[in-house]
Formats: C-alpha cells, structure tokens, sequence
C-alpha cells in the first residue's frame, strides 16, 4: 500500500459515517461465515469486523469463540483442533434450514470474497505474548492480496498489535479495549507501547473527554457493538468513526445512511 493509500483510507474514516457488520450480519446469517459476509455485500455495508485465529494446524481461520461449542454441532478447543477436524463442522447449526452445513471459513476465503469490496476490520484474537505466529500470518495474508488499504487490524492484546505493526508500518492497526481494563494499561498501552491509528472502546466508554484524547493524539475512533440508532447517531456527532452493529441494515435506514 502506498501512502496515499493509507490517507484515504483514514480519511474515509474520518469523512464518512462508516457502520460495519458484527461477524457479518449476525441477526440474518451465522456469524464470522461466508454466508454472512455475502450478506454484507449484498447490503451495501461499509465494513465487516471479524475475528482470526490459528488452529491447532496453523491454519487461519475465521472464528470467535476459542471453543466451537456454542456455535457449530461440535466440542472441543479451536487450539486442540485441525483444519479438517474444524471443517467438518455445522457452523450453521443454530441458524438451520438454508444455512444447515455452513462451513466455518479461512481467513483467505472471506478476503476473497470481501477483497476490495468493503472495509474488512479484522480481529487478532490471542491472549498470549506468544501468539503462535498470527500476526505474522495475517499481516503476510493481508499483503499478498494487495488489501492493505482496505484493512484494519485490531486487538485486545496490545503485543500482537505491535508486533503487527513492525511487520509493516503501514497497516492501519487499533486497540481494542473494554471498562473492565484498568485505566492506566490502557492509557500506558495506547500512548507509549504502540503505534497507532485509532482505538476501539466499548460504546459505553465513548464521551467528549475520551474524543479529546483521540484528537490530541491523532487517532480515530471505533466502537462496540451498538444496535441502537439513537445510540448510534449520538457517537457519530460526538466524532466516532466507525460504530459496529450486530443489526447494520437497521441501523444504517434509521439514520439514512442508505
């Protein structure tokens, strides 16, 4: 990605009121599936989030939850689980009929469907230091497909953004973070670990004194996951980017985004 690439990236962002897909279209397709991606397409969205992670094959896969439990027919751990094992798999269980069998998705496969079509705002999801090479394989993933300038890379785990970060500079990275974080980590990761070009707070979190903050230091502002219009279009005048939703068609026609 050139330069120029990046500043229109975070100039659209910064433009643009910008609502993106929860895992897709949750609440019409299953979740973090191809199903639910294709929906966001066929919305018109601007941007899907979603979450990578490494099974036990080394394979990237696209999934929440570090285990399949809750959302496919089977159990088990995704770190004690293969990519065949992981394949086999209902991702569409709880959805049923047209979504019976659904697959749970590679990384590659979602970005070839997504790819230039849309903001793709991808998740790292490792709690360890040692994250098994997952920013090393996404960030080489990202590249290869020539998606710099239409991703973002974000996390809890402030060494995984940094690590992504000195693999390429000009990633657009964020941090994500919640109210139960104590205060001064999250101020001590923002503003002296990592290098970044936003945050992304729970919604809750968002008010003038945190927008200040993020304009003295340059950086946009993300936010989760908000499923209420009324809420939406406050964060949106206080100079929130990006807001993610779990019901993005509702929330982009209540504010006439479409």
């Amino acid at each position: 990605m050139t330069g120029c690439g990046l500043l229109n990236l975070l100039d659209r962002i910064g433009r643009e009121r910008l609502v993106f897909g929860h895992r897709g279209v949750p609440r019409e397709a299953p979740e973090n599936t191809l199903a639910s991606f294709q929906r966001a397409l066929e919305l018109g969205l601007d941007g899907v989030e979603l979450d990578a992670r490494l099974c036990r094959s080394g394979d990237l896969i696209v999934f929440h939850d570090d285990t399949v439990d809750k959302l496919t027919d089977g159990r088990g751990s995704i770190c004690d689980l293969g990519f065949e094992e992981l394949r086999a798999l209902d991702a569409g269980v709880r959805f049923g009929g047209k979504f019976k069998s659904e697959k749970i998705p590679t990384l590659e496969e979602v970005l070839d469907v997504l790819g230039g079509k849309m903001l793709v705002n991808i998740e790292l999801k490792t709690d360890s230091a040692r994250d098994g090479g997952l920013a090393y394989k996404v960030v080489m993933l990202v590249e290869e497909m020539n998606l710099l300038s239409s991703v973002i890379l974000s996390s809890f785990n402030p060494i995984s953004i940094r690590r992504a970060k000195k693999l390429n500079p000009k990633v657009v990275t964020t941090l994500l973070y919640a109210d139960d974080q104590p205060i001064h980590l999250r101020r001590a990761w923002a503003s002296y670990i990592l290098k970044l070009e936003g945050v992304h707070p729970r919604y809750p979190m968002v008010n003038d004194s945190l927008m200040k903050r993020a304009r003295a230091k340059g950086w946009f502002v993300g936010t989760w996951t908000v499923d209420d219009a009324s809420i939406a279009e406050r964060l949106f005048q206080l100079g929130v980017g990006i807001v993610i939703s779990n019901r993005p068609r509702e929330i982009r026609k209540d504010l006439g985004l479409t």
